[in-house]
């Protein structure tokens, strides 16, 4: 499957960021999404529905979820956004080559008919 990669863009506090709707990286059903993650901190995705079965499944490409989380499904409905906040603590950087090294890789994948924007945040 072909993966769209998204750049986060960093905030600030005390600072805004202006998000226009139908703004961000279109929304391709075949293709999965990746975010780098960071491994400490928050992310914020905002999920801009133009199809009422748009629906996300969250996991963790590299090593994996931690125990006690499990994939994520967000199900978005039609001209709404939604924002999710995912913590690193989600994921285990803990296996592998590179643990504790490489940064941390979400990836999206969406149900058939999902149309619509996605932008990122990493939170201060």
């Amino acid at each position: 499957m072909a993966v769209t990669e998204i750049t986060p863009t960093a905030m600030s506090l005390d600072a805004s960021v202006v998000v226009s709707q139908g703004a961000g990286t279109a929304i391709d059903a075949a293709k999965t999404m990746e975010f780098a993650y960071p491994k400490h901190g928050k992310l914020l995705i905002l999920i801009d529905s133009d199809h009422a079965d748009t629906a996300a499944t969250f996991t963790a490409s590299d090593y994996g979820i931690n125990a006690g989380f499990g994939a994520l499904e967000v199900a978005v409905a039609d001209t709404t956004m939604e924002m999710v906040v995912l913590d690193s603590a989600r994921l285990n950087q803990n296996v592998g080559e590179g643990a504790n090294t490489l940064p941390n890789v979400v990836e999206i994948t969406w149900a058939a008919n999902s149309a619509g924007f996605v932008r990122a945040f990493y939170l201060p």
